[in-house]
C-alpha cells in the first residue's frame, strides 16, 4: 500500500536586492532574478524572472534614502510596484533608493 506524505513546508524562495534611486541600478544577491522598469518619479515596477505559485508572497521594502517612505502594491504573482516618497508629505513623489527582499511560495497546496 503507498502512502502519500503530506508536510506543512511550503517551498518557500527569498529574493534580496537593491534599486539605485533613479531605478537604472539593481544589485544586492539576486540582482540576476529581477528587471525594474522606472515608470515615473517614484515610481518602479520590479517584474521577477521566476513567478511565485501565486500573488500571496510578502515583499518588505526599506528606504535608503533620507525623508522618504515607500508603499508597495501587488500586481500579479511576478510582479509589483514600489512608490516611494518624500516623508514630510507623504504624497509627493520621491526617488529613493530602495532595499527589497521578497517571500514567496513556488507551491499553492496549502494544509
Amino acid at each position: 500500500m503507498e502512502r502519500s506524505i503530506k508536510t506543512k513546508q511550503r517551498k518557500l524562495r527569498m529574493l534580496a536586492f537593491t534599486v539605485s534611486a533613479d531605478g537604472t541600478a539593481v544589485t544586492g544577491p539576486d540582482q540576476n532574478q529581477v528587471s525594474v522598469a522606472d515608470t515615473g518619479t517614484g515610481v518602479k515596477t520590479v517584474t521577477l524572472d521566476d513567478a511565485f505559485a501565486d500573488s500571496e508572497y510578502v515583499v518588505q521594502v526599506t528606504v535608503g534614502t533620507a525623508d522618504a517612505i515607500a508603499n508597495v502594491e501587488i500586481s500579479s504573482s511576478s510582479s509589483f510596484v514600489v512608490d516611494t516618497l518624500d516623508a514630510t508629505d507623504g504624497t509627493t513623489a520621491k526617488d529613493a533608493i530602495t532595499h527589497i527582499v521578497v517571500i514567496g511560495s513556488d507551491i499553492t497546496d496549502k494544509y
